[in-house]
């Protein structure tokens, strides 16, 4: 098991690196600009407020586009990250098993030594570094580039705020995955289906703030609870990051069934 966990790794990781480097860029790009957005928040109001609320909400999850909060909500944390790391997180749960399958290597994995249990643990737990590990690394880029800009929200809710994207990106990454496990899901059906449902998510939701018909579906969206401006104003609900991890939990639970139980073909 260790040995797969080592080479998944050790073969991810020069796109791991450009993952890294391109949301510090992204982030850098989007933080630094901060300080000229401040000092034009008189002309830009005037802007802002001729902007339907349906467009709004597509872009933030708060109504004030000016303060440092309403600022890293609508250029960060409520549509780039979370889009970047949902590519991210799909793309290799949708990824982890089916390019195995593809590649010929799957049954030559499982003639070895280790059980189905313990080897799409392994993919697992191979997904779940990298995204630890670009999730500290956006974290970090952040936190250096508000402090740079003395944006005045706290660091450890801008922290916060990462983490939150992290877990719902890693919710949509094992939708794939699950799909995936289970097989008769080709890579691009399973990211497909994914990227349906998080994209859908964040439309319903983001609309059911202005639109009545849709609040009702939205209620029954992750994107719903996703809310990185009430964490970053520090009156987040926790306990829906709380059920983000555990229906992670139980779609990883029954990825090893499906995977346990599905006939590999050549």
């Amino acid at each position: 098991m260790l040995a797969v966990i080592k080479w998944g790794l050790w073969s991810r990781r020069w796109s791991t690196v450009w993952w890294c480097v391109g949301i510090i860029s992204l982030i850098a790009i989007n933080v630094l600009f901060y300080p000229s957005f401040r000092d034009q928040s008189a002309q830009l109001e005037q802007s802002f407020a001729q902007i339907p609320d349906a467009a709004k909400a597509l872009f933030t999850d708060t109504g004030d586009f000016l303060s440092p909060v309403g600022y890293l909500s609508s250029q960060i944390y409520y549509l780039m990250l979370p889009l970047i790391l949902s590519i991210l997180t799909i793309s290799m749960g949708s990824s982890l098993i089916t390019k195995e399958e593809q590649d010929g290597t799957l049954e030559l994995l499982l003639s070895r030594p280790i059980s189905r249990t313990k080897l799409i643990s392994a993919k697992a737990v191979v997904a779940f570094i990298i995204i630890c590990l670009v999730t500290v690394v956006t974290m970090i880029s952040t936190l250096i580039f508000a402090s740079m800009v003395d944006i005045e929200v706290g660091l450890d809710k801008i922290a916060l705020a990462t983490l939150l994207s992290a877990i719902l990106s890693t919710l949509f990454g094992i939708i794939a995955f699950c799909l995936s496990a289970f097989g008769g899901f080709g890579r691009s059906i399973s990211v497909s289906i994914a990227a349906l449902v998080a994209f859908g998510s964040y439309i319903i939701s983001s609309l059911g703030e202005v639109v009545s018909w849709l609040s009702g579906v939205a209620k029954f969206l992750p994107f719903h609870y996703y809310q990185p401006a009430e964490v970053m104003y520090g009156t987040y609900n926790w306990s829906y990051a709380a059920a983000f991890v555990v229906i992670i939990m139980i779609l990883f639970v029954i990825s090893i069934i499906g995977f346990r139980r599905r006939d590999i073909k050549n």
